[in-house]
């Protein structure tokens, strides 16, 4: 199944935690990220399978096809892990 956000929403398959990373930061705190799955129109610099870290308590959860995705808009998106 296919989602398809719009305007300034984005969808995010929720990641799992992962004790390693490039950049530092306490994983345990920042456990709001995800890699994003689909981009609506409005938003330009994030991309298809960015890894991004988002505000906690901003999100809305959808369970699809046995998978986590969180929707949630534009300006809740803190971070873009490079």
């Amino acid at each position: 199944m296919k989602i398809k956000a719009y305007n300034d929403w984005i969808v995010i398959l929720k990641k799992k935690k992962n004790k390693r990373t490039k950049i530092i930061l306490n994983i345990k705190e920042y456990s709001q990220r995800g890699i994003v799955v689909s981009v609506g129109k409005n938003i330009k610099d994030i991309k298809l399978n960015d890894c991004v870290i988002y505000k906690k308590y901003s999100e809305n959860k959808v369970k699809i096809d046995n998978k986590k995705y969180i929707f949630i808009k534009y300006k809740n998106i803190l971070a873009k892990i490079i």
